[in-house]
């Protein structure tokens, strides 16, 4: 029997291509924070020293609350001058290594019996603790992943009824390990927990290619047969039990209530998977990468789809989830290409960043009227999909959410819409009008940059901002009305819009940006506010039919830029006197006519 190689570190950095987690500073540690679970953990503090008070909860910049729930393997890692810790009971995670190294690991006063409890928190047991069966403390509600690995001396463990969870690493290579001895009040085992150890090494304890420990499913060999049926009274997978194996046909226990994260992760040839109808969850990356994945159904219980679960499974033709799933995770169908449509649940509230981005197929969505929130890049590179009607429960559209679905051509956009954020359908090449709602206050960087067959966009009343490059690359536009409250024009915002030849600028205006209007070649006269101070650097160069440029006095002109006007050769007329403290730059009119 071959052991299961150790399963890669799930961290969706280095998985997904995707946005990294936000962070929050408070009070002089440093926070990861999940947006979607509204949980932080504390992330690598190297520098931390003293007395350190962890809270329950804590604020982001928007004031929005995290409960913190978790500490980070690299969290105060090495921190000699650490000299006390306080965890919060809102605690679930943390990792020996978390504190190793510390000045609080260090203090010999904090062990008792050859283990460092902190807070009601196994973080560690020594390699040399003296009693070969270990009795874990009564109220000990979390132990730390790794808190055992290596331990040489103890053969058998007992847990409290306390404990939930066996974390990663936990027992990793107790060559002595025997038993360990616990109940149903464990919920959850993570990846490698007893890998190593002298139950993981004693062929005995494996049938069949699987070891089963107190009724959990703890790993699978990669010699298990191809065709699985287990219908044995296990309740619990361990994470990443299956990881990598060559199963290609399994049918779980009907006890199982939750499919772990990583539970099936890059399994090359697995075809079908039977699912139990006591399931609830599916875990985080769960069948991450599974490229001949074709049937797979999901009992009528699930209520929770994780981050990555069905990552890449791209032989995965569909997929019906229950209507009472409220959530859909990050990722969680990124690179299914086989999908045509996708029914979405009736009660689904959320859609995780990139849950469907690059689902190439991907022909026409329903969103229920209740969805409250779209993550980043929801829909990403859906080349195939052509209208998108967003609920009135949402109030702005995600960065890049539809970036590069280039055959979309109509695009319906609720009332009570705020923003349009970065990229939200750049490259929709060939979405023809958009009407923007009046209380829509922003439009982000190149929100709609290389819309090639953009025609007709109407502006709503209460827009604000027009960010850099918020229409850049779209040569059908025609005409268009920046409405009353705009200030500023960004960067590159119409640059490339050779079709715009009318273009109505408000009286509030004070701020062109450099390229605003570049290559705007069928513009041909444009009034500027009178309350314009500043014409950025090649805003206006190479309109090549622009003749007329008028500024109503009096002048509060403070600036023209570089090459501001550059290579307008129809320009003849500029009818304004420039004030003296105006700064005109360099080339600001060469290649005009005058």
């Amino acid at each position: 029997m071959k052991h299961i190689s150790t399963l890669l570190t799930l961290m969706l950095a280095t998985a997904l291509a995707f946005a990294a987690e936000p962070t929050a500073y408070v009070d002089d540690l440093v926070y990861t924070l999940d947006t979607e679970h509204r949980t932080a953990e504390v992330a690598a503090n190297p520098k931390t020293s003293g007395e350190v008070i962890i809270p329950s909860q804590i604020k982001d910049g928007e004031g929005r609350t995290y409960t913190v729930t978790s500490l980070s393997a690299e969290a105060f890692k090495g921190c000699k001058g650490l000299t006390s810790i306080v965890l919060p009971p809102t605690i679930r995670q943390l990792y020996r290594s978390s504190i190793e190294g510390t000045g609080v690991y260090a203090n010999k006063e904090l062990w008792r019996d050859g283990a460092l409890y902190i807070d009601s928190c196994l973080i560690a047991v020594d390699k040399n603790v003296s009693k070969p069966k270990y009795i874990v403390n009564e109220g000990t509600r979390v132990i730390a992943g790794g808190a055992f690995q290596g331990n040489k001396a103890v053969t058998n463990v007992v847990l409290p009824k306390s404990v939930s969870r066996i974390d990663v690493f936990t027992f990793r290579d107790c060559k002595n390990l025997q038993k360990v001895v616990f109940g149903r009040h464990i919920t959850s085992i993570g990846r490698d927990a007893f890998t190593g150890s002298g139950i993981y090494l004693n062929e005995k304890k494996w049938k069949k290619g699987v070891l089963i420990i107190d009724s959990c499913l703890v790993a699978v060999s990669k010699e298990v047969p191809a065709k699985v049926t287990y219908k044995a009274p296990y309740r619990l997978i361990a994470e990443g039990a299956f990881a990598g194996s060559a199963v290609t046909n399994v049918e779980l226990s009907p006890l199982v209530e939750i499919l772990p994260a990583a539970c099936f992760y890059e399994c090359p040839s697995l075809v079908t998977v039977k699912l139990p109808a006591a399931l609830r969850e599916v875990g985080a990356f769960a069948f991450y990468r599974c490229p001949l994945l074709k049937d797979v159904k999901m009992p009528a219980g699930v209520q929770v789809i994780g981050a990555g679960a069905f990552y890449e499974c791209a032989a995965l033709p569909s997929m019906t989830l229950p209507d009472e799933v409220t959530a859909i995770g990050k990722a969680a169908f990124f690179g299914c290409k086989q999908f045509t449509a996708f029914p979405f649940p009736k009660a689904l509230k959320q859609i995780g960043e990139g849950a469907f981005a690059g689902c190439i197929r991907l022909e026409a969505i329903n969103l229920p009227a209740g969805l409250e929130e779209m993550g980043k890049q929801c829909f990403a590179g859906c080349a195939t999909l052509q209208q998108i009607v967003i609920p009135e429960k949402i109030t702005a559209v995600p960065e890049e959410a539809f970036i590069g679905c280039n055959h979309v051509y109509k695009v319906t956009l609720p009332e009570n819409l705020y923003a349009i954020h970065n990229g939200a359908f750049k490259g929709c090449a060939r979405l023809e009008r958009i009407v923007i709602p009046d209380r829509t206050f922003a439009i982000g960087r190149e929100a709609f940059s290389g819309c090639a067959m953009l025609e007709q966009v109407s502006l709503g009343e209460d827009l604000h901002m027009l960010d850099e490059g918020a229409f850049t690359g779209c040569p059908r536009i025609e005409q268009l009305v920046i409405p009353a409250d705009v200030t500023a024009i960004g960067a590159s915002a119409f640059a490339g819009c050779y079709g715009l030849r009318k273009i109505e600028l408000p009286k509030k205006l004070q701020f062109i940006d450099r390229e605003a209007f570049r290559d705007c070649r069928g513009l041909r006269e444009i009034k500027l506010p009178k309350g314009l101070e500043k014409i950025g650097a090649r805003a206006f160069a190479a309109c090549k039919q622009l003749r007329k440029v008028e500024l109503p006095m009096p002048v509060k002109l403070k600036e023209v830029g570089e090459e501001a006007f550059r290579d307008c050769e129809m320009l003849s007329s500029f009818q304004l006197a420039l004030p003296d403290d105006c700064t005109v730059g360099k080339n600001a009119f060469k290649g005009c006519k005058e």
